[in-house]
């Protein structure tokens, strides 16, 4: 097969026969909808950039990259991550010799899965990948600037199902990391509501949810709207700054005006939900059903606030509670806080990120320290009975 790519750096200039031929409605991250939306409001902090893979003159893959600026003089380290971690950055630090490291990302820097790439059915899965990995490095070469200051390359979180395809990385030098999993609940198709799957909850674990429930029984639970999202913008963004802040080590901040954008494009696809007290806003959950799952985003949280009304166990399990309504398969709760989320019967499903540094007597001496990082240990909790 002859395989040829284009690239191209907004979402306009991609001609639409490329999306009539990759059809991707149904994959939501990869619409075009979706990807105008997400680089409309994010672009002032962000470079896109969109590889194209064309087997004689048809589109038959996508592969989205986002290139960001990492500041470590600005990051603060938190309990939430791990000494490892930091040792890693502190290292690339040393190499770089600057406060910040630019980072050119095949995925989704604000998704927690396999939203880098994607190849229509039927395709030579291998042969595209080389095509998208030399897509990526012409990407860095055709820019002055890139060429310059690009530090880390990064293609992340891919299935363990794209492992023997992935594995053409490795002829590029790129080292494999396996990253925190995310944590996905499957839903029993017998639980027709909130009740039959509480009901399936071994006793303690059952008390745990219905004390959840009472202690946030004083929220009020709203689901907004476009334009509420965007009335109640500074407030939301001061909540989902609290839980960035805490998780201690985020490459990069979203613009909340893409969850209106979202609200405005994918309907009730996509779910904002806002909790009130006293008739303020103390959180907010967000999500989007991407065919029979359930994928939750980002919250926002008030800590003081928090474990007195329980706010953001009572988010997890509306996350369930959506899922069960909307009769999906599976709710996918993404990374970080894999003890808590394993109580609501979430299992870990393996991801795996693939790192180099674009010079290679750096790649070379930062491999070994890559090759040592684990996902955070945590005690995974069986809720359900047997």
């Amino acid at each position: 097969m002859n395989y040829t790519k284009e690239i191209y750096q907004y979402v306009s200039e991609i001609p639409e026969t490329v999306w009539l031929a990759l059809d991707t409605k149904e994959k939501i991250y990869f619409s075009k909808d979706y990807l105008k939306a997400l680089e409309a409001h994010n672009s002032n902090k962000i470079q896109f950039y969109y590889v194209v893979v064309f087997n004689e003159n048809k589109a038959v893959s996508l592969a989205t990259i986002q290139v960001i600026s990492f500041d470590f003089s600005e990051t603060n380290f938190s309990n939430n991550t791990s000494k490892f971690t930091q040792r890693v950055a502190h290292k690339l630090n040393c190499f770089i010799k600057r406060d910040y490291v630019k980072i050119v990302i095949c995925g989704n820097a604000f998704l927690s899965g396999e939203y880098g790439v994607y190849i229509k059915t039927g395709e030579d899965k291998k042969a595209i990948f080389n095509e998208i990995i030399r897509g990526i490095h012409k990407v860095i070469k055709s820019d002055r600037y890139l060429k310059k200051l690009t530090d880390v390359i990064l293609l992340k979180d891919f299935e363990t199902a794209s492992l023997p395809i992935t594995s053409e990385l490795k002829n590029y030098n790129y080292v494999p990391v396996f990253v925190d999993p995310n944590m996905v609940l499957t839903l029993n198709p017998e639980w027709q509501s909130f009740e039959d799957y509480i009901g399936a909850f071994k006793s303690k674990f059952r008390v745990k949810a219905k004390k959840a429930y009472k202690t946030s029984n004083s929220l009020i639970a709203k689901d907004f709207t476009s334009e509420e999202i965007i009335t109640n913008k500074e407030k939301l963004t001061k909540l989902y700054l609290n839980v960035v802040d805490k998780a201690g080590f985020n490459p990069e901040v979203l613009n909340l005006s893409t969850y209106a954008a979202f609200k405005n494009i994918l309907k009730d696809k996509f779910v904002f939900r806002v909790y009130s007290l006293d008739d303020e806003i103390v959180g907010f959950m967000s999500g989007l059903v991407n065919n029979d799952k359930l994928d939750a985003h980002y919250v926002g949280i008030d800590y003081a606030l928090n474990k007195e009304h329980a706010i953001y166990s009572r988010m997890l399990y509306d996350y369930v509670h959506i899922g069960i309504d909307k009769k999906l398969k599976k709710v996918d709760f993404g990374r970080t806080a894999g003890e808590i989320k394993s109580t609501l019967g979430a299992v870990p499903e393996s991801l795996v990120c693939y790192v180099r540094h674009k010079k290679s007597v750096a790649n070379f001496l930062v491999k070994p320290f890559l090759k040592k990082i684990k996902p955070t240990a945590f005690e995974q909790r069986h809720p359900f009975k047997k």
